[in-house]
């Protein structure tokens, strides 16, 4: 536990980065003071779906072509850490149904990867969405995909750290608290315009806004259905249906234009599920150009980087805290910590403005 004598440091960012890096530095003996302007619950990281999917992720919307072992290895640090948080981990993997040429297509991609996208007929498939009809008469199945719940786990986290000697404080983390900062500090805040100066990495982020929808009400389906152009799953008490990807957009207003292709892909697939009750869930993501996060030492003395997690903060969270972790406390970060580098897009790297 970080005591008082303990060395400090400060994160920015109450999503599931900040949290789990929070975290792996108070368990590395730090005394941690997480500050945010959001509380968990509001963050993306509260209302995304929660999927630790390195196989659908990659044959779907890979963030990289080359990136397949650093998602697995993401995936594979989450048994544990949800031990230690005493959550549960849902390992019955995850479906995918669709027309015949798109299921092929998918089924090609993940051989491509060399994963296992096994055939699924449709009394296996009714088992799996516990009678929730589709129009489509097969499935693919992959055991590679998990699940954890969202909300659940960021409790969890909190409750870990706070154990730990940590605090949450919800609040601005200004420009003159960064310049002041006698501790070292971790921003995983996402897009922040306000520190590109400061922090020259934060420059190559990008916003992504996703608009998920969540419906209340007894859930008919047991895991996770993928479809072109939405996904289903069980979640929270209700049913979970997304998501949109909106590049370049920040607000948080629900936008129902954003929402038509979505509805459709959702209706499409599943035509007997109501289209009425659905409440809008946004979220703001960041993304860098390769897709992956910033993990590491910025260029800025004392600073610290876990953002950019795009699709998959969720399955990198633990990975992106050892990594930083690492960082903080002068220790080899393994082997994706090149990877993941905050250098590779900062502006002037090693120009930085006072």
């Amino acid at each position: 536990m970080g005591g008082s004598g303990a060395a400090s440091v400060i994160v920015v960012g109450a999503g599931v980065f900040g949290l789990a890096t929070g975290l792996a530095l108070a368990e590395a003996g730090m005394k941690v003071r997480l500050v945010a302007a959001t509380p968990p619950d509001l963050t993306a990281s509260g209302v995304a779906a929660g999927m630790l999917a390195p196989a659908f992720e990659m044959a779907l919307d890979p963030p990289a072509t080359d990136a397949l072992d650093l998602l697995l290895a993401g995936r594979d640090l989450w048994p544990d850490l949800a031990g230690r948080l005493g959550v549960s981990l849902d390992r019955t993997g995850a479906a995918a149904i669709g027309p015949e040429a798109w299921l092929d297509g998918l089924e090609a991609r993940l051989a491509v990867l060399g994963l296992e996208g096994r055939p699924a007929e449709r009394a296996e498939m009714e088992a799996i969405s516990s009678g929730l009809g589709s129009r489509f008469p097969r499935a693919l199945l992959t055991s590679e995909d998990w699940r954890i719940e969202p909300q659940a786990a960021l409790q969890a986290m909190v409750r870990r750290l706070q154990d730990l000697g940590g605090t949450l404080e919800i609040g601005t983390f200004t420009l003159q608290d960064l310049e002041a900062a006698a501790s070292p500090v971790v921003l995983a805040t996402g897009v922040d315009r306000r520190l590109e100066g400061r922090v020259p990495e934060l420059a190559g982020l990008s916003p992504i806004k996703g608009q998920i929808l969540w419906r209340p009400g007894p859930s008919p389906t047991v895991g996770v259905i993928r479809a072109p152009g939405t996904y289903l799953l069980g979640s929270g008490g209700g049913l979970l249906a997304g998501a949109t990807m909106e590049a370049g957009r920040s607000d948080l207003a629900a936008d129902l234009e954003a929402q038509v292709e979505l509805r459709g892909a959702l209706a499409d697939a599943f035509p007997s599920l109501a289209t009425e009750g659905w409440v809008t869930r946004v979220g703001v993501r960041a993304a860098t150009p390769d897709g992956l996060p910033l993990a590491g030492a910025s260029v800025r003395p004392g600073v610290f980087l876990a953002v950019g997690a795009r699709r998959n903060g969720w399955l990198l969270a633990p990975l992106v805290a050892e990594i930083v972790t690492a960082a903080v406390t002068g220790e080899d970060g393994g082997r994706w910590a090149l990877r993941l580098d905050p250098s590779r897009f900062a502006p002037g790297a090693g120009e930085v403005q006072a």
